[in-house]
């Protein structure tokens, strides 16, 4: 700045600039360079990470010219342009769109809205009728005076003849609909109200039963409803709702559903196709089929806790369904187009309405779930339903029109009405006013009780036919009687009121009020006619458009209903709690019998036998939360929050997607505190966590959260397991429910059929106690021992004590002492201490076993070495990558998580167990160095066997099942492990070669590497190494990591020892029921089907061959092991493969 306050530039060269210009001019004159280096490296080093097919998914055709589809699927993936602008290519049409949307949006909130105001205005001005007011009244937002205006104008309108309808006729009647599209929105969830109105207007000024509604004339009596239904032949075109439909429901298949029942050629065939379909489904509902009533239990699991939201509600009717049709799952995506279908009305609105909302952008929407559908069919095209639905076109219809049927009447008729009525009964059955009384109802008769809520409900107010010279006469003489010449043009619409006609005085007593035994129940006209004339035994006699799906969509309600319904007492009331110790300790409080368990398996009907009248206490205890903290309540919250995402997108199997194909270092290794190398990057969830995810899991992991071990106890046991029901209701079922917990008994239970039952040993010569036992403090003339003592050289933060308790047993199996490593006693049986000394080893074999086989063998060395080895040393294309696919699914992102959220410094493990952090880490330490690699049948010890035990296989099973089990469960795997090497790699298993595959002895290598394996040099060896691996990946990680069955209780199992304590505290036992919760989220099972992933090479065939054996052989070892489990001494359910998911993803 000069004298004057002027700045001035020096021009002149600093040394600042002069270095700044070359570097300005250096990166001009490289760019070029890397330029070049870019394209030399492409095709040389790099080309061969080259995709040679490069696929836009989004571009349908470029899918069909590069992946040789036939014709059949070519048809399938080509969409229909519906209007201009939908055969624009995708950049262009992305424009387009915008610019109609909006153009679309302009004209709504500058012409539309404003006109509607403006015919307010004028409605108020001229209408001056005064009603008789009635007892309901439709929502206050549309006055009387527009309703009751707009009504009469549109009766002047479609009254119009045909020939005098000119462009001012329509925009008016536009406009006019505008209104009735307001007036219905307002009172979509009671549309009978605003029907009555209507009705009532116009009986008091015109003197007639109709009113006028949307584009037609309305009727409500069941009389005329049921005539012009199902007496009148049908004449229907393209109407819902109360409109003219979109043109993309229209344009989607040549014979849309909507006019299913006209008398066109069309339709009559489109109607005998949807029949023969819904006929030859593979499973349904009303035959006894554990197999398929099992896998639906898994898709959509028991619950009792609370009252599903209606998305829940509508997947699990979409999914249910979709399985009995195609015996097949739908994916993610899938079950949201179904949800969109199930919700979104707009493809059911004419296009200029669809224009005015963002240009028709709510419309391609559904639409988009549509084809999301048709592509969901199209993998089951070879199934009984479809080929029988083929079969029935008689090669009219090509199978792709065929499949759009299908697919169009799934995402039409079995979306939104099955939805929304099921939601309609689930909420009745969760009403607190009525509960006990409606699900007693319920179980007396379901179908009743659904019939009822149909009646009331609004699923589908109205029913549409054109009008037909009978029902012209019919309307026109309506009027003429009271002295008013109407004249009806054909084809005017009719929408008959479901709503008005199911509330007829003159047929239903009470009509209003819900009485699922009503006489009358069979009047309704639900599904496309009167119910009882729809259930008359003689089919011919049937209406002619009654819904092909009546039977099966009243099935499919009542199941999700059931797995939804709460759990009452049939007296009516709740019994008030008792907490004894004898009784929570097994005994129930109210009795099996007088419970609604008919839809529970075994362990669910134990589970609330326990919980009933803990479900019958007022409110949450907020003075247990008040103490934990903060750290706990951050984590209360997370783990809320991923109960509900895992509730509305569990994962399936048919989720698992091919493998994807990346250098090595693109796996982002990471080195832990606990020296083990993770992978971050994982093909299953390559976008990673969402940024809620990130920011929650960076703020806990803040050194903002106190870190103090609070010492605050329940005030009582009644106060413990209240906490549990209420706060952690999303605690998975466990597999074995403990009733007898705290009796010497339960430890031979624990010791031979529990989570640590694989470290009993009999001592024999041979034996030698463990380190952690002295000499002196074993017991020389037991049989039997458990021994954790493995953490019991490891301190613990004040004031707790020490881990490690070994327990002994005798030849009847029954606990005789334990010994006690803190206070270095051997304690016997009656002894001081003696429950103290039970408890002690309970919780020192958990802690073992959680940390231990759990954490660090099965996650953090196994699963990480199986899935860090496959991911970087075998291509995208390799076929063992593939087979191993769904056993490595999902471990990269839970190791991962893991290690940042549960394992890491103040992390949820560390504050759980008493460890300081430091002696945590010595524990992975000591834990990894003595880690060896180990087969499954060398799992257990030698000296378990029937033979060193002299029992017979039969008898030794029902005292240690884990033997037979573990047995049988290795050599299915390992068979079908077997004969995956031998249709793949044609080799001869007795040779004992390894195939020369230089991507397989890298992978070879590198478990070598991480396993500590000396070598895989033969066949036989790399196949029991791989069968391990998926063993541990499947059982192993089932039988050391469900905890849930330990922690109804908190007496059962402690996370922390301390004097004279024999229960957890408040905040210990919060944070391990936040670790169960979390560790027990919902993911692919082992029985679910991932035949998807097999590849369509020359091997398919027989590769798809094994895959069905092995999943007989695991469906056989389930049912075999249930039978079992009921002669054995104690169940066990770790190896049962019905409760095993596919990997170690949780």
């Amino acid at each position: 700045m000069n004298s004057n306050g002027v700045y001035q530039v020096t021009k002149s060269w600093t040394f600042g600039r002069i270095i700044f210009t070359i570097i300005l001019l250096l990166t001009y004159m490289v760019g070029p360079f890397g330029f070049l280096m870019y394209h030399l490296a492409k095709f040389t080093f790099l080309k061969k990470y080259e995709t040679h097919v490069r696929i836009n998914i989004k571009d349908d055709l470029d899918i069909i010219d590069k992946t040789n589809n036939n014709q059949f699927q070519t048809d399938l993936i080509t969409r229909r342009y519906v209007r201009f602008g939908d055969q624009f290519p995708e950049p262009l049409r992305k424009i387009y769109h915008v610019i109609v949307g909006t153009i679309g949006s302009i004209v709504l909130f500058t012409i539309a809205l404003p006109a509607y105001i403006m015919l307010r205005i004028y409605c108020r001005i001229t209408y001056h009728s005064k009603l008789n007011k009635t007892s309901t009244n439709p929502n206050k937002f549309i006055p009387e005076y527009v309703r009751n205006a707009v009504a009469s104008m549109k009766l002047t309108s479609l009254t119009t003849p045909y020939e005098k309808r000119n462009w001012i006729w329509h925009l008016k009647f536009m406009l006019l609909q505008i209104s009735t599209f307001i007036e219905y929105i307002a009172n979509a969830d009671t549309p009978h109200i605003l029907f009555t109105a209507l009705q009532n207007y116009f009986t008091e000024i015109y003197h007639v039963s109709c009113y006028t509604f949307g584009d037609g004339i309305g009727v409500g009596s069941h009389a005329l409803v049921k005539r012009y239904l199902q007496d009148i032949p049908p004449n229907k075109g393209f109407e819902s709702l109360g409109w003219n439909i979109s043109s993309s429901q229209k344009t989607f298949c040549d014979f849309t559903t909507i006019f299913l029942s006209s008398d066109n050629p069309d339709m009559k065939l489109s109607r005998q196709i949807v029949f023969q379909w819904l006929h030859a489904f593979p499973y349904n509902l009303r035959t006894n089929n554990h197999e398929a009533r099992t896998y639906l239990s898994r898709i959509v699991p028991r619950r009792i806790d609370r009252q599903p939201n209606t998305k829940e509600i509508t997947q699990a009717v979409g999914e249910v369904m979709f399985f009995l049709a195609t015996g097949g799952e739908l994916k993610k995506h899938e079950r949201e187009a179904f949800h969109e279908c199930a919700t979104a009305p707009f493809i059911f609105f004419p296009d200029w309405f669809n224009f005015l909302l963002a240009g028709h952008y709510l419309e391609r929407k559904t639409l988009n779930g549509y084809y999301t559908i048709l592509q969901a069919f199209s993998r089951y095209v070879d199934g009984p339903a479809l080929r029988a639905a083929f079969k029935a076109a008689d090669n009219k219809k090509p199978n792709s029109e065929v499949l759009r049927l299908i697919a169009i009447v799934f995402s039409i008729a079995g979306s939104a009405a099955p939805s929304k009525l099921a939601g309609t009964v689930i909420e009745r059955l969760w009403c607190e006013k009525d509960k006990e009384k409606n699900v007693r109802l319920f179980k007396k008769n379901p179908h009743n009780f659904i019939k009822e809520c149909a009646r009331l409900d609004k699923i589908v107010p109205n029913v549409n036919v054109f009008a037909t010279q009978e029902i012209i006469n019919d309307i026109e003489k309506d009027f003429q009687n009271n002295n008013q010449n109407i004249k009806i043009p054909e084809n005017t619409p009719i929408h008959c009121s479901l709503v008005l006609a199911n509330r007829d005085k003159n047929v239903f007593q009470n009509p209003d009020e819900f009485l699922p035994e009503r006489s009358d129940l069979n009047k309704i006209i639900v599904w496309n006619g009167v119910e009882e004339d729809i259930l008359n035994a003689d089919i011919t006699k049937r209406p002619v458009r009654y819904c092909p799906g009546h039977d099966f969509s009243i099935d499919v309600i009542q199941f999700v209903a059931e797995q939804f319904l709460p759990i009452v007492s049939d007296d009516g009331y709740v019994q008030e709690p008792d907490f004894s110790l004898d009784e929570i300790d097994g005994q129930n409080h109210v009795s099996e019998e007088n419970l609604n368990m008919k839809a529970l398996d075994e362990n669910d009907r134990k589970l609330v036998s326990m919980n009933l009248n803990i479900n019958g206490l007022n409110g949450i205890d907020l003075s247990c939360y008040a103490v934990l903290d903060n750290y706990t309540k951050i984590v209360i919250y997370l783990m809320q929050k991923a109960v509900k995402e895992s509730n509305l997108a569990p994962s399936r199997a048919i989720d698992i997607d091919d493998p994807l194909h990346l250098p090595a270092h693109d796996l982002g290794i990471l080195r832990t505190d606990m020296a083990k190398f993770l992978p971050t990057w994982d093909e299953d969830d390559p976008k990673g966590s969402g940024l809620d995810r990130r920011i929650a899991r960076w703020l806990v992991n803040q050194n903002i959260w106190d870190f103090y071990d609070s010492p605050v106890e329940f005030n009582s046991l009644e106060q413990a397991i209240k906490w549990r029901v209420q706060m952690f209701s999303d605690l998975p079922v466990p597999n074995v429910i403990y009733e007898d917990m705290f009796s010497d008994k339960a430890l031979t239970q624990l010791a031979f059929a529990g989570c640590a039952c694989h470290y009993t040993q009999r001592m024999g010569k041979e034996w030698t106690p463990g380190s952690g036992i002295p000499e002196q403090r074993f017991m020389k003339n037991a049989v039997y021992v458990n021994d954790m003592t493995g953490l019991s050289a490891f301190n613990v933060r004040k004031p707790f004590e020490r881990y490690g308790a070994a327990a002994y047993f005798d030849e009847d199996f029954q606990i005789i002492a334990i010994y006690w490593s803190h206070a270095n006693q051997l304690i016997k049986k009656g002894e001081q201490f003696w429950n103290h000394a039970k408890y002690v080893w309970r919780s020192s074999f958990f802690a073992y076993i959680t940390i231990r086989d759990h954490l660090i063998v099965t996650h953090m060395i196994e699963g990480n070495a199986f899935v860090s080895a496959s991911r970087q040393h075998l291509p995208t294309d390799h076929s063992l990558r593939r087979f191993i696919k769904p056993f490595t699914y999902h471990t990269i992102s839970v190791n991962y998580q893991a290690s940042v959220t549960l394992v890491n410094n103040r992390g949820l493990v560390h504050r759980i167990w008493a460890f300081d952090y430091d002696e945590f880490l010595k524990v992975c330490d000591y834990i990894s160095m003595n880690y060896k690699f180990v087969l499954l049948p060398d799992f257990i010890s030698d000296t378990m066997s029937p033979e060193n035990n002299k029992k017979s296989a039969d008898e030794w099973d029902k005292i240690y099942p884990i033997y037979h089990d573990i047995n049988t469960f290795w050599m299915i795997i390992r068979k079908y492990v077997t004969n995956f090497f031998e249709i793949n790699y044609k080799v001869n298993i007795k040779n004992d070669d390894l195939p020369t595959d230089l991507h397989m002895k890298d992978f070879i290598d590198e478990i070598c590497k991480q396993l500590g394996i000396e070598g895989i040099t033969s066949l036989q060896r790399f196949i029991d190494v791989l069968t391990k691996l998926i063993a541990s990946s499947t059982g192993v990680h089932e039988h050391v990591g469900q905890i849930s069955d330990y922690m109804l209780d908190p007496r059962f199992i402690g996370a922390k020892l301390q004097e004279g304590k024999e229960i957890q505290n408040i905040q210990t036992y919060t944070q391990i029921l936040v670790l169960s919760v979390v560790t027990g989220l919902r993911m692919p099972g082992l029985l679910e089907d991932w035949s998807h992933l097999i590849e369509r090479n020359q091997y398919y065939s027989k590769n798809l061959e094994n895959y069905e054996t092995f999943k007989q052989d695991l469906k056989d070892l389930s049912k075999d092991i249930d039978d079992r489990n009921k002669i054995r001494n104690y169940p066990f359910q770790s190896f049962n493969p019905k409760y095993m998911e596919c990997s170690t993803s949780v």
